[in-house]
């Protein structure tokens, strides 16, 4: 598989109210290395993940992690590649900014 495009770092995200951790992510948003600022919808992120043209990751203690397209009954979400060990990983991941 190519390299993606861009790298790029999330810093920030807008949540949709839901009990479910797979459905409180709306969109996320970072700032890019010339300072300008960038906004995806979880849609658009997806899309790009799944075009390989992006690739997303959260800076944690750790290092950081990588975003990944979780599937769910036919519904794609954003989730992280330590999801499985991690449910709710990316909405605590980002809160913790």
């Amino acid at each position: 598989m190519a390299r993606p495009y861009r790298r790029r770092a999330v810093s920030s995200f807008t949540s949709a109210y839901s009990h479910d951790p797979l459905e409180r992510i709306d969109s996320i948003a970072g700032v890019n290395s010339d300072r300008s600022r960038w906004s995806l919808t979880q849609t658009a992120a997806i899309a790009a993940i799944e075009a390989g043209t992006d690739e997303f990751f959260v800076m944690a203690e750790s290092g950081p992690v990588k975003l990944t397209v979780v599937a769910v009954r036919d519904q794609k979400y954003l989730g992280t590649e330590r999801g499985k060990s991690h449910p709710d990983d990316l909405v605590n991941l980002l809160r913790s900014k």
